[in-house]
């Protein structure tokens, strides 16, 4: 009498190692990913924060002042279209704000720089940044 072929498949020992060599793998790849996520995101604000200084210089070549919003559509606005972050609202990281820096001498008291200011909307995004442009 013929003793029937061995079952084909996987033991549970063979299961349970390649289950911990795949959580190793993810324990060591995690940080180097979230630090890539992090740098990618704070270049998605200095492109979009040198964006918005390139539509500042625009602006104030035209009109002699700089324009200024609490947020990225009031930003969009004040500038006539000549600035917009670069992600659609929904996919955002960051929100901005534009303040301007007012010279402490002379009547009226004309901007001399702005403020802008980034603020983290996101996870894995740093909290604030504020960045003055003065004029030169």
């Amino acid at each position: 009498m013929k003793t029937p072929a061995r079952a084909r498949g996987f033991t549970l020992t063979e299961l349970m190692i390649t289950v911990a060599i795949i959580g190793i793998i993810i324990t060591i790849a995690m940080p180097f990913y979230q630090d890539y996520v992090l740098t990618s995101r704070q270049v998605e604000a200095q492109n979009d924060i040198e964006t918005l200084k390139a539509a500042q210089a625009e602006f104030f070549a035209e009109n002699g002042t700089y324009f200024i919003g609490a947020n990225a559509a009031a930003l969009t606005a004040a500038s006539g279209n000549l600035w917009e972050p670069a992600k659609p609202v929904a996919n955002r990281e960051f929100t901005y704000a534009v303040t301007l820096i007012a010279a402490t001498t002379g009547p009226p008291p004309t901007p001399v720089g702005f403020n802008v200011i980034a603020t983290g909307a996101g996870n894995n995004v740093p909290n604030t940044v504020t960045i003055e442009f003065p004029t030169p």
